[in-house]
């Protein structure tokens, strides 16, 4: 890779499992310093003992991102514990999904909107001055291909998404000058929990027969991401024709996503070809 993470710390939200867990291994295969943030004790404790077993040392602070107390609390531990911060992911988020006549639309944007970014605002707000205070750092925000075009179904997330994008874009911008890159990830449907609790036919209809990227994958783009300073990763690359129909005609976008439903199509862009989510995610622990 040409870059040596070992002894760097990186500070993960939403580290106790999917992607989260995933960028925690990744990172900790290169010998990082681990810092992991998630609500759930139980399972930070599972993924430190993963992160010993590779060899990297790790630091569990049990950690909801919507309160600014925790969050304080989280960065002062990992700079008390290792004396810096040199990359953080801001992977911490929920999804869900309904149309947008559905009577919950706008508490599941509300939901959306308070852990997916405000959280992520949060903790970011709270590492800045530790990567300025050092001249130097990496922030790394998960966004979604949903996050540069929306689908039917999805709207909620879809909104949040964007507003990482704004947000995203808006940091890279104004944290340039005090050495500190900014990396935004977009990955299409990955095999998580995200939607684990939404039955198939509530899904929105590309993902229907979609076979999901795996988070591993995800995780090694995010490595890559920070070791090669990209702005911007689109997961899978076919992914990257719906985005450009979409920057070139909000129709030639909407004609992608409605090609999309058909699963031959979605085999030519390469994006149906195995398992769906559901039955992927089948044998996930819950």
């Amino acid at each position: 890779m040409g870059v040596s993470f070992a002894s760097r710390v990186v500070l993960i939200t939403g580290a106790s499992r999917g992607i989260g867990r995933a960028v925690a291994l990744a990172f900790a295969r290169e010998r990082a310093l681990l810092v992991l943030a998630a609500r759930s004790a139980e399972r930070l404790a599972q993924v430190e003992g993963e992160v010993r077993a590779l060899g990297a040392e790790a630091l569990s602070v049990p950690t909801d991102v919507t309160s600014p107390d925790e969050v304080r609390a989280l960065v002062n531990a990992a700079v008390s514990r290792f004396g810096r911060i040199d990359v953080l992911v801001n992977n911490a988020g929920i999804g869900k999904v309904g149309c947008v006549e559905s009577e919950t639309f706008e508490d599941n944007v509300r939901q959306t909107m308070r852990a997916s970014l405000f959280g992520m605002i949060n903790v970011t707000q709270r590492v800045l001055p530790v990567l300025r205070r050092q001249g130097s750092g990496a922030i790394v925000n998960m966004s979604s291909v949903m996050g540069r075009k929306a689908f039917a179904r999805f709207g909620s997330y879809a909104i949040v998404m964007h507003g990482v994008s704004a947000f995203s874009d808006n940091l890279r911008q104004e944290v340039a000058d005090g050495g500190i890159r900014v990396s935004v990830i977009y990955p299409a449907l990955t095999a998580t929990d995200l939607l684990r609790e939404a039955n198939e036919a509530e899904m929105p209809p590309p993902f229907r027969h979609m076979t999901p990227l795996s988070a591993d994958a995800v995780a090694r783009a995010v490595v890559a991401a920070v070791a090669k300073g990209k702005r911007r990763v689109v997961l899978p690359r076919m992914a990257n024709m719906l985005l450009l129909g979409e920057a070139l005609s909000p129709r030639i976008g909407d004609l992608i996503a409605t090609a999309l439903t058909k699963q031959r199509i979605a085999r030519l862009f390469r994006m149906s070809n195995g398992k769906t989510y559901h039955e992927t995610i089948a044998g996930y622990p819950g």
